[in-house]
């Protein structure tokens, strides 16, 4: 049993012991990877106990371990302690094994062992490097020079073991293996292999719920209340009900979700499968805090892993994210036409508004550029012309989609048909004649080694080969590229148009998927700008092609 200054309760008039000891022992998560014994806790200890049996004068107060802390600062349990029983006059002497135990940041360290245990009257021993502040055969000047020149030694390794140990990480990171201690919300660490990534699928289908809700039209905040109504744990929450030892950053956590938890996973890459880590990094290898890394030069790995959100769905989520929305307060769906309508000359998101006259009530958007700043003139919509006018533009453009795609599969399976023979035919010749010479080519050294052909005889046979085989690439990638262009099986503009069909109401995710803008003019007229564009463009140049050939 070890007996503490402490333990002599009733009696707080006994004088301290001569020398009342604190043994104090480190141990490093790198040497906990290491394994290394002789740094062991049980080493140390045995080591600073038999110092003691040696030396009768002290009494041991207590043993104070910080067990898997870094040395390069001193916020640590263990430390903290001891120095609480410090202030309070229970321990006058600190031995530890060496100097590195102590520390290996050699401005703080040196600064306790000159300074603060000076002051405190406190004796400090470091028994592997001959340091002992009481030693009267040590000058104050030589020993200050010991104890400086061991702990910058100390420090540069731990400087060099930083480096080394990031460029380790880095290189993990930039093969797209997980080095994070917690898999991100949805994903668990594979048990066979932990730089590598499996779905969690008790999580996963809350992560797919928000995507969808959050696509369907309900804001973060609505999302929010939605988990929380629904008694689901939020990650940190779930995360420790599962066993792992993970803690919130601020140390608070009631098991409620946040729009800002939310936020990060709809904007998250992990779930379409790409490894996204390097997002923070440690100020220095002495500074512990994190600090944000630009998103540029984040380290992002494409699928590493299985998605848990296709990427189409999540690039409809960023694009909500890039718009002006908000949601009405009593309300956790967000507005049809949320961040979609803007001033057709100042380029402003417009603003909803609601009038209550006696006859009626009457919803509509204006521009509040002209409100605010006086800059722009009076552009207002009211929202039930613009909900009809919108739906009849888009049950136009989808009725052209149906009738474009009926016309893609007329001239794919119709006058095309012998064209795209021909060509299949033709490139099925050319891979032919071209195997054909890579195997010549590699004929072509055994016969010369074997003396069936001169050695000039090689090189221009070996020439003649090459420059047959690059010809014949150039015709392969021709014929492929032709065989491409003459059928158009899939379109954006008519695979995201058609599926809504026989349409008689808007939706915001229709809205969302296919409109990029709609601008409102100050005569009420309306623009309407959808997506896909550049898929209609290609359409009718297909079917132009295929009208002339």
């Amino acid at each position: 049993m070890i007996e503490k200054y402490s333990d002599y309760a009733g009696q707080p008039q006994r004088a301290l012991q001569a020398w009342s000891a604190a043994l104090y022992i480190r141990l490093s998560k790198e040497d906990l990877e290491k394994k290394n014994e002789s740094v062991s806790v049980t080493n140390q200890r045995e080591i600073l106990l038999e110092y003691l049996r040696q030396h009768p004068e002290m009494k041991l107060f207590d043993i104070y371990i910080d067990d898997g802390f870094t040395g390069t600062d001193f916020d640590r349990p263990a430390w903290a302690r001891l120095k609480t029983d410090i202030e309070n006059g229970y321990v006058n002497c600190v031995i530890v094994k060496d100097l590195n135990r102590f520390g290996r940041n050699y401005t703080v360290g040196g600064d306790l062992i000159d300074n603060y245990f000076a002051r405190k009257n406190v004796r400090f021993i470091a028994l592997n490097n001959g340091v002992d502040t009481a030693d009267d055969h040590m000058n104050a000047a030589t020993r200050c020079i010991s104890i400086g020149v061991t702990n910058v030694i100390n420090e540069s390794y731990s400087a060099m073991t930083s480096v080394s140990i990031r460029g380790t990480l880095n290189n993990h990171r930039k093969q797209g293996k997980f080095i994070g201690a917690f898999a991100c919300y949805g994903y668990m660490k594979n048990p066979d292999d932990n730089h590598k990534l499996i779905i969690d699928d008790e999580a996963a289908e809350v992560v797919r719920m928000i995507y969808q809700k959050f696509i369907g039209g309900m804001s973060l905040i609505g999302i929010t209340k939605e988990l929380n109504s629904l008694g689901i744990p939020n990650p940190t929450m779930y995360k420790q009900q599962k066993g792992l030892n993970f803690h919130a950053r601020d140390g608070k956590n009631d098991g409620l979700w946040c729009d800002r938890t939310v936020r990060r996973i709809l904007q998250n890459e992990m779930y379409i499968g790409n490894m996204v880590q390097g997002v923070n990094k440690t100020v220095s290898y002495k500074v512990h805090e994190c600090k944000a890394v630009p998103k540029d030069d984040w380290i992002v790995v494409e699928n590493t892993h299985e998605p848990i959100i296709d990427k189409e769905t999540f690039d409809k989520a960023q694009s909500l994210f890039n718009r002006h929305i908000r949601s009405s307060p009593v309300s956790k769906q967000t507005d049809l036409f949320s961040g979609l309508v803007r001033c057709a000359d100042c380029g402003a998101v417009m603003s909803k508004k609601t009038n209550k006259l006696p006859y009626g009530t009457y919803r509509y958007y204006r521009c509040s550029t002209k409100r605010k700043r006086g800059k722009c003139t009076n552009h207002t919509i009211r929202i039930d012309k613009l909900e009809n006018v919108v739906l009849t533009y888009l049950q136009t453009m989808i009725k052209l989609a149906v009738e474009y795609d009926k016309v893609i599969e007329q001239l794919n399976t119709g006058q095309k048909a012998q064209q795209r023979d021909y060509v299949r035919k033709a490139l099925e010749a050319k891979q032919e004649e071209l195997e054909r010479c890579q195997k010549a080519k590699l004929d072509l050294y055994p016969d010369w080694k074997a003396d069936i052909i001169t050695q000039e005889e090689y090189l221009m046979l070996k020439a003649n080969l090459n420059d047959k085989i690059e010809k014949l690439n150039e015709e392969i990638e021709k014929l492929q590229q032709s065989q491409d262009d003459s059928a158009l099986e899939c379109n954006g503009f008519v695979e995201h148009f058609k599926q809504y069909k026989n349409i008689d109401k808007l939706t915001r995710p229709m809205l969302i998927e296919l409109i990029d803008s709609i601008l409102v003019h100050e005569d009420n007229r309306i623009t309407i700008k959808v997506k896909f564009l550049d898929a209609l463009e290609q359409i009718l140049t297909f079917e132009e092609e295929n009208k002339s050939a």
